[in-house]
């Protein structure tokens, strides 16, 4: 499918927010993706990510949770420990996520050729996603791929803990983890499979053996081209069935 790809500003309390795009060329009405980046930054595989979506008949938009410090900056896949405080100054937070991906939202709902929205996000951008599933408004479900840090320790009280508030959870969530993953654990997962089936909230969780964080990303030495395939084909299912 031919797709249309443009960088939209757009506008928050703090700034303006570029926000790669990438839609269907036909000028028809599409369901919506709101496509989450990870630690590094909107970087040009999330870009790749983006035009993927637009390719199966999705309006997909990136937004750049780091726009604070700068417009679409982002690490190196070696500098990310060097890059990372950087990248997050100007006040990069559960607040600021908050507000950001709302942001994207409104800005599809605005679109009239857009019906429904989901929203999908690797490595930070899975606790993000899982964080948006529960506190955003406007979205219809959310495919959750190996989020990092969704459990804090008891010394970051206020953060984002999935656990904590998985029952405020009102939309369907899918979700791809690796099994030799730390962050999350397989246990960590379990927990949070437990946890969510005990609140009687709809969720499908996948763990692939031999896959470990990162496991998408074909630009990562992590890739796993087996798990990353069926992810991607469930992901898509999951989302034609919520979103058309």
């Amino acid at each position: 499918m031919d797709t249309i790809e443009q960088v939209v500003d757009i506008e928050t309390a703090d700034g303006t927010m570029a926000t790669p795009t990438s839609r269907p060329a036909d000028g028809g009405t599409h369901p919506g993706v709101v496509v989450i980046m990870e630690a590094f930054g909107v970087n040009p595989n999330i870009e790749g990510i983006v035009q993927r979506f637009a390719s199966e008949g999705y309006v997909a938009a990136a937004p750049d949770l780091f726009h604070r410090s700068g417009r679409l900056r982002y690490a190196p896949y070696d500098k990310l420990q060097e890059m990372r405080e950087d990248l997050r100054s100007g006040g990069f937070g559960d607040a600021s996520i908050d507000m950001d991906v709302q942001a994207a939202i409104d800005y599809l709902r605005s679109d009239p050729n857009v019906g429904a929205i989901g929203i999908v996000g690797f490595c930070l951008g899975g606790r993000v996603t899982m964080q948006s599933a529960i506190r955003a408004r406007g979205l219809s479900a959310g495919a959750v791929y190996y989020g990092g840090f969704m459990f804090p320790g008891d010394d970051q009280p206020e953060a984002f803990h999935a656990l904590r508030e998985a029952e405020a959870l009102s939309i369907p969530v899918m979700g791809f983890f690796g099994e030799e993953d730390q962050n999350p654990t397989t246990e960590q997962v379990g927990a949070l499979d437990e946890r969510l089936t005990a609140l009687g909230k709809e969720h499908t969780f996948h763990v692939y053996a031999g896959a470990g964080h990162g496991f998408f990303c074909d630009d990562r030495a992590s890739h796993n081209a087996e798990a990353a395939a069926d992810a991607w084909e469930k992901t898509l299912a999951f989302f034609g069935e919520r979103l058309r």
